[in-house]
């Protein structure tokens, strides 16, 4: 019985993860014909046919892909989303697979194929988390250095350079795409919208916001940037605040999610029979489900009332 539900959980893994892994590739595949064809194409008008290439390119791409690229590519590794469902699939099926042949605890094969599937998305979404906090932080140096040269008489153009040259990473990086992007004929909206869209911060979406309005509108935009930096620097203050606030309940829920698991890892070294006996009915197994479940809604409800947005 045992693995029978083992077999079946595996091969099940390994169906959806091919299927992610082949409709990545043909996507990747589509995207480099579309640009390919955006490269040859001749018309009148070079912007109305990238606007139409990114739509027609949105469209047929799918959003959890197109998410998982821009994940990939903030986190700081350089892969992309095919080659990284790659090593989903081989993490998650190889190490239980070769463990179930060879004979090992069921246990142990379960742990380990659930360790595959999970460890390679909270490993990218814990840089990501990371080098977006990093990037935020950086943000109030970079309107500064932007203020200074809008002072200086120098243009936007030639600012997001200066951020891009003497800025570390991770933003740096990131600007120094957008400068690319605008080398290469995209326009100012377009590459900050993309940028903004990638990172997905607040701070950050609130300077393009008020960058693209002052360009249609007009106005003094480094006392626009001035501002804005003083009231991003009070949404820091009031962000760690709530850190401090919170520090407990976050705790809390660490050690919610935690204890069950250590609990079990004892008992499976020192007296396995208190675990493997869950195993060997249909009853135990069906208890040790509603048990997983139950114990995954605590924490997620513990993590969504101490991670407060604002």
């Amino acid at each position: 019985m045992n693995a029978i539900i083992v077999t079946l959980l595996i091969m099940i893994t390994i169906f959806f993860l091919v299927l992610l892994l082949l409709y990545a590739i043909s996507a990747d595949q589509r995207q480099m014909q579309k640009r390919f064809e955006a490269m040859t194409s001749e018309g009148n008008s070079d912007l109305e046919n990238l606007k139409k290439v990114k739509r027609n390119r949105d469209k047929s791409k799918h959003k959890v892909l197109k998410k998982l690229g821009n994940d990939l590519s903030m986190s700081g590794i350089l892969i992309r989303p095919s080659e990284f469902l790659l090593f989903w699939l081989v993490l998650t099926v190889v190490p239980s697979t070769l463990l179930f042949m060879l004979g090992a605890n069921i246990i142990f094969v379960i742990i380990v194929l659930v360790f595959g599937l999970l460890a390679p998305p909270l490993y990218v979404n814990k840089k990501r988390a990371k080098r977006v906090e990093l990037f935020e932080q950086q943000l109030i140096d970079a309107i500064s250095i932007m203020s200074s040269c809008l002072k200086a008489g120098l243009t936007f153009q030639q600012a997001l350079v200066s951020i891009s040259t003497e800025m570390p990473n991770p933003i740096s990086e990131e600007f120094g795409r957008v400068v690319k992007e605008l080398k290469l004929g995209s326009s100012i909206e377009t590459a900050l919208t993309r940028l903004s869209d990638k990172i997905g911060s607040q701070n950050f979406m609130m300077i393009v916001s008020a960058i693209l309005i002052q360009r249609q509108t007009g106005g003094n935009l480094s006392e626009i940037l001035t501002n804005i930096s003083g009231t991003i620097k009070e949404r820091f203050k009031i962000k760690n605040e709530i850190k401090v606030l919170t520090a407990t309940a976050r705790t809390s829920g660490l050690v919610v999610g935690l204890m069950p698991v250590v609990i079990i890892l004892v008992f499976m070294l020192f007296n396995p029979d208190y675990v493997t006996i869950f195993f060997e009915s249909n009853l135990g197994i069906a208890m040790v489900i509603v048990a997983m479940v139950l114990e995954l809604i605590g924490y997620l409800l513990i993590r969504k009332i101490v991670n407060i947005k604002f």
